[in-house]
């Protein structure tokens, strides 16, 4: 017999299910639905989410008037190298902390977690006059190259590697296999769970970044997809379905890295807090 009680308990964390989920998932419902109105029909339909008529207007004149293809290509440019630089120095520097012994290697990791707590906008200055000094400003290097190392994906790297039987390695050794190819042909297939968690979170950081390509870029043709729609929304005033346009076209690419990557993504995720 069910018990009463636990089942009005669960009836109601599915009823608060529900309604969290709708509460999220309205505000991208209604961006979607705006970016396929009318100018009046944006400020006349109040919450409507189905159009009266489809525009595919307002995609063509972000793409035209707006230079969304230039933010777009910026933004992905900048997000695919500077993950996949991410992806290489995570797994080197992660497999050296966790299975080589070195002198100040517990100092080298403790460094590394430390620079986790300082806030990116307090080496906003330092960093600006570093690439100054490079001559790398308004150009994708400055965007690229700060953006190679994260900390956070050496730990959950160095975390996950710990997971991993030694045993492994050592059968590797005794096949003539060098460190390289042991980690290249051993280390490497097993950690795909936890390099792909890098990726989907170092991609939809480098790509939501706003701030430091707002001061590191100064022409137009160098701005990334964050700051484009900020100067759309300045430029094109009151212009609410084109603006909901080039978003909706913003939020694919996330969408897309997360979709392919995340059936390893959870798993590198518990893994990675498995030892530490």
């Amino acid at each position: 017999m069910v018990d009463k009680g636990q089942g009005r308990k669960t009836f109601f964390l599915y009823i608060t299910a529900y309604a969290t989920g709708i509460l999220t998932l309205f505000p991208f419902l209604w961006m979607v639905s705006t970016s396929f109105k009318s100018q009046k029909e944006a400020f006349t339909s109040g919450l409507s989410i189905i159009p009266q008529a489809f525009r595919l207007e307002n995609y063509a004149d972000a793409f035209e008037k707006a230079m969304l293809w230039r933010y777009l290509f910026n933004s992905l440019f900048v997000s695919v190298l500077s993950t996949a630089g991410v992806a290489v120095t995570s797994l080197l520097a992660g497999y050296a902390l966790s299975r080589m012994h070195f002198p100040g290697r517990k100092t080298i990791f403790l460094i590394v977690l430390g620079t986790m707590l300082i806030p990116h906008q307090a080496t906003m200055v330092p960093s600006f006059l570093l690439m100054k000094t490079f001559g790398w400003v308004n150009s994708y290097q400055a965007l690229i190259v700060p953006f190679l190392v994260y900390p956070f994906a050496v730990f959950l790297i160095r975390n996950f590697l710990f997971s991993i039987p030694k045993d492994l390695e050592e059968a590797a050794n005794l096949d003539g296999c060098s460190r390289i190819q042991t980690l290249l042909k051993v280390i490497l297939p097993i950690s795909k769970p936890a390099i792909a968690s890098v990726v989907i979170f170092n991609f939809t950081y480098v790509w939501n970044d706003f701030f430091w390509p707002l001061v590191m870029t100064t022409s137009t043709e160098m701005r990334t997809i964050q700051v484009g729609l900020a100067l759309i929304k300045s430029e094109f005033l009151m212009q609410w379905p084109m603006l909901m346009a080039a978003t909706v076209l913003s939020s694919i690419p996330i969408f897309v890295v997360y979709t392919v990557f995340q059936k390893f993504f959870v798993q590198g995720s518990v893994s990675s807090g498995v030892k530490g």
